[in-house]
């Protein structure tokens, strides 16, 4: 099983509750959170990092501070600075208009033209199925999870919440 990102709606009342959290109980809670059917989830599955890398040139794992579109995908600040605890981080409420903006901002379709499988693959870029044979499905694949993320940031901003980014 690989590494997947997961985008759940939160208030900024959740999000001071669970940095109250230690790790252990942030896990738990964020995997009985992404049970319950009132919230508003999207699962980009394992895109992010070819996502993140076609947004801003780097992999996630060199998130951008203060980077509006690397913060789309890895999330503007951490809950644990323990860096081998899992991978959860948020985003609060008007920050998520900020980033949506950026998101409306970025031309996906020209950036598109220029996608390279075999940079991606030269870069290390996650997950390892970057293949030069594989070229307009990776193309389409990027284009879907950006228009759902998007169109996810969108929900969150009209809805006045944050957000809480799982990556592992």
């Amino acid at each position: 099983m690989g590494m997947i990102a997961c985008y759940m709606e939160a208030d900024k009342e959740l999000i001071d509750k669970l940095k109250t959290k230690t790790d252990e109980e942030l896990f738990k809670e964020v995997e009985i959170l992404a049970e319950e059917e009132n919230l508003e989830i999207y699962d980009m599955d394992k895109m992010w990092d070819g996502l993140h890398f076609l947004l801003t040139g780097v992999s996630a794992s060199t998130p951008i501070e203060n980077g509006l579109l690397s913060e789309a995908i890895v999330g503007t600040s951490m809950f644990s600075d323990d860096k081998d605890s899992d991978f959860i981080s948020y985003i609060f409420p008007i920050r998520v208009h900020e980033i949506l903006s950026a998101l409306d901002k970025f031309d996906i379709d020209n950036t598109l033209t220029i996608f390279s499988p075999e940079v991606f693959a030269k870069s290390g870029i996650y997950p390892t199925i970057w293949m030069k044979g594989e070229k307009d499905s990776l193309r389409q694949e990027l284009s879907i999870a950006f228009q759902e993320l998007r169109q996810f940031y969108r929900k969150m901003a009209d809805k006045h919440k944050g957000i809480i980014v799982s990556i592992y």
